[in-house]
């Protein structure tokens, strides 16, 4: 009879916990009530704290969630969870004095992405000079909206701010965190290891976000590199395909080669155009690259079929000369689309579509 019971309460905590676990916030709020009304037995304390942090984190509903917490507390008094609890209590119980600015501050990351910036700075700054406990938050929220936006330095800058003002904030430890990663997305390599060097350390969590950093930083590098390169490749392809015309042009005197599309290019000209077609198709996002890849294509193999066909009329050997045009014609096409990707910030999608399927 024990076992049973105990089975029952596990299945009901998990069932209510995935239940916690979506973005869609009317599902959430759903969610939470049927955590509300359900009779919490032994066993459902952690349920009552998630669905406070979810209801106090993404829902934005600070007095939903003290009651949550406050029944935990009530009813679980032993429960581990319980001092936690009260922790968030006493943050909350300070937070609903200044209710009006906590909805602001909610409603401003919730609409942040659809509002002109210069209202998002103007609303982010008053509640940043506002005497209430959330205006680290404020800060915080501040220093982020700032680097998704690419004003990295001045991101920078606000969190640089929060630290120097807030050192014994518990926000400073995301601070940290999030302005390593906004060094890593504005590439600059120096700062963000120097950024990720000084991160706490002393637990799992904190190592792992510092392997997960330095890893990216690692990545971010290579690539840039790889970018580079890229560009060279590709100047010295074209380069060599060019040189190669001119050169068949400039032994054959006057004697041009007739443009006309040469049998490579009518072979991949068709498939070219089903490819881009199934891009558009497939994901907008990807369609650019797609059509750069193929444009770099065509317009190589235009170059060398041309190239080798005028040779061929004049009987000259072109079997070395074919064997450099598909490498120079190979090379150039892999370094536009590397570019291409770079540019469209399409390598991780790739990587994840190479690792895990085309679900991914």
């Amino acid at each position: 009879m024990i076992a049973l019971l105990a089975s029952r309460v596990s299945a009901d905590t998990n069932a209510l916990l995935r239940g916690l676990n979506t973005d869609d916030t009317r599902q959430l709020s759903r969610a939470v009530a049927v955590i509300e009304n359900a009779p919490m037995e032994s066993g459902l304390a952690d349920v009552l704290f998630a669905a406070g942090r979810a209801t106090e984190d993404r829902l934005f509903d600070p007095a939903r969630a003290f009651h949550l917490y406050e029944r935990l507390v009530r009813e679980f008094p032993d429960a581990g969870v319980s001092i936690a609890a009260s922790r968030r209590m006493e943050l909350l119980r300070d937070a609903r004095d200044h209710a009006k600015e906590a909805a602001h501050l909610a409603q401003l990351i919730a609409t942040a992405d659809t509002l002109p910036p210069a209202t998002v700075e103007q609303r982010a700054n008053e509640l940043e000079a506002a005497s209430w406990p959330g205006a680290i938050d404020a800060m915080l929220f501040h220093a982020d909206w700032l680097c998704r936006v690419k004003r990295f330095g001045d991101g920078q800058a606000r969190y640089a701010k929060l630290i120097a003002e807030h050192p014994d904030a518990e926000q400073v430890h995301l601070a940290r965190r999030n302005a390593a990663g906004c060094a890593i997305e504005a590439k600059d390599w120096a700062l963000a290891e120097k950024l990720a060097a000084q991160l706490a350390s002393g637990d799992e969590i904190d190592e792992a976000v510092r392997v997960d950093l330095h890893a990216s930083i690692a990545t971010g590098r290579r690539r840039e590199w790889l970018y580079a390169a890229s560009w060279i490749v590709l100047a010295l392809a074209a380069l060599a395909l060019l040189a190669s015309a001119c050169e068949a042009i400039g032994r054959g005197g006057l004697e041009a080669p007739a443009w006309k599309p040469p049998v490579e290019v009518l072979y991949i000209g068709p498939v070219a155009v089903v490819i881009v077609i199934a891009a558009f198709a497939i994901d907008v996002l990807i369609a650019p690259a797609v059509i750069q890849i193929s444009v770099a294509g065509l317009a190589s193999a235009w170059v060398s079929g041309a190239t080798l066909d005028l040779l061929r009329r004049r009987e000259r050997a072109t079997r070395v000369r074919s064997i450099a045009h598909v490498l120079a014609c190979g090379l150039l096409v892999l370094a536009v689309g590397y570019i291409a990707m770079t540019r469209a910030d399409l390598l991780d999608m790739l990587g994840e579509t190479v690792k895990f399927g085309p679900g991914a």
